[in-house]
């Protein structure tokens, strides 16, 4: 029944656990999904203005087309017509310098609707490089989760089943109990017709005694029995100092900027190396949290594993203060800051170790381990 009830007791603390890691999951899952809902938005937007950069220049180019021609097959007659209504030399060069004006300002215009649709097809990249990377780890959280909700499954079964474990065990505990009380008690009658029995034989044998005239009794001399016992005990109380050493991790105070600075420059040099989840290696390929990992222990300074584990370590900080090389935490996500609002983090597989802006998701904390 021991035995029984602390198992029972281990599973409802497992379950507890689980809860409470399946609890973590759903919030992260959560604020995946607005950081997705956010993306989306933000794509759609981005087509909207790609599409209005691609319209403008589309006309900013038919036009230009256009003039082009017209002055090209009205060359001659245009310039003679310059000449036949200029009214003097000065007139005739305003009105030359005026066309070239126009197509200089055609020119520019088409330019720049070039260079504003560019900027946009390279932002719609990007952003649907994050919105990929979102979608990974809200699918990997979402397995996480039904992984998780299995296992308490699992696990309420497994109390379930170890409720009627005990029952059964109390049951023929129950059983037990009874029947060693009834051979108690049928030891206790059996002792106790033995001892009657035992009364009996002896009694028989007093009569026996006392009724025989012909023995003769022996004496009996019995000698002093000297015992001496001296017992010398010392006793000595020996007592043991226990001294609890308590180790100390000696970090950087919260205002060595120049560290950070130097973190945040030694973590960009590997920009472009792969991502590899579960990997720690820096040029071989690492996962967010291993690339931060490794990107401290060259410093000497050791942080957690995880990226759960990183987000509630070291020092919060405001994001007023950040200052590079502090850790920024995203939902199941980890980076360096290296400043100018930016970040060096490994992404996902398809994109490898990359900067990005460091609001381009929820900022859920900021840790400082220097």
């Amino acid at each position: 029944i021991s035995n029984i009830q602390n198992q029972q007791q281990t599973i409802n603390s497992q379950i507890s656990d689980l809860n409470n890691e399946l609890a973590e999951i759903l919030v992260t899952l959560e604020v995946l999904e607005q950081d997705l809902t956010n993306k989306r938005a933000e794509i759609e937007q981005a087509q909207k203005d790609y599409d209005a950069a691609k319209a403008q220049e589309d006309e900013q180019y038919a036009m230009m087309k256009a003039r082009i021609k017209f002055m090209y097959e009205k060359n001659n007659t245009m310039y003679i017509d310059l000449l036949l209504k200029a009214e003097s030399m000065t007139d005739l060069l305003n009105k030359v310098d005026y066309v070239e004006q126009l197509y200089d300002y055609d020119r520019t215009l088409l330019e720049n609707y070039r260079a504003t649709k560019e900027k946009v097809a390279e932002l719609q990249v990007t952003l649907n490089e994050e919105k990929s990377e979102l979608e990974v780890m809200e699918a990997d959280y979402v397995e996480q989760q039904a992984n998780l909700e299995a296992v308490i499954t699992q696990k309420k079964q497994q109390a379930a089943d170890f409720d009627s474990q005990l029952a059964s065990a109390k049951t023929l505990a129950n059983s037990y109990k009874q029947t060693i009380k009834t051979q108690n008690a049928q030891i206790k009658k059996m002792q106790e017709e033995e001892k009657r029995k035992a009364e009996e034989e002896a009694a028989k044998a007093a009569a026996a005694d006392s009724s025989s005239d012909s023995k003769s009794s022996t004496p009996v001399s019995s000698g002093n029995l000297e015992t001496g016992s001296g017992t010398n005990t010392d006793t000595s109380n020996n007592s043991s100092n226990a001294q609890n050493n308590t180790g100390s991790q000696n970090t950087s105070p919260s205002s060595n900027s120049g560290l950070g600075q130097q973190i945040a420059s030694y973590a960009c040099q590997f920009i472009g190396n792969p991502y590899v989840s579960g990997g720690t290696s820096l040029t071989n390929g690492a996962d967010c949290s291993g690339f931060t990992q490794s990107v401290y222990a060259h410093f000497g300074i050791y942080i957690p594993r995880t990226s759960g584990s990183q987000a509630v370590g070291g020092k919060g900080v405001d994001y007023s203060n950040i200052q590079p090389g502090d850790i920024v935490c995203y939902a199941g996500h980890v980076a360096i800051y290296i400043g100018g609002g930016q970040i060096v983090h490994a992404s996902t597989p398809a994109t490898g170790i990359k900067i990005s802006s460091v609001t381009y998701r929820t900022i859920l904390a900021i840790r400082r381990y220097y």
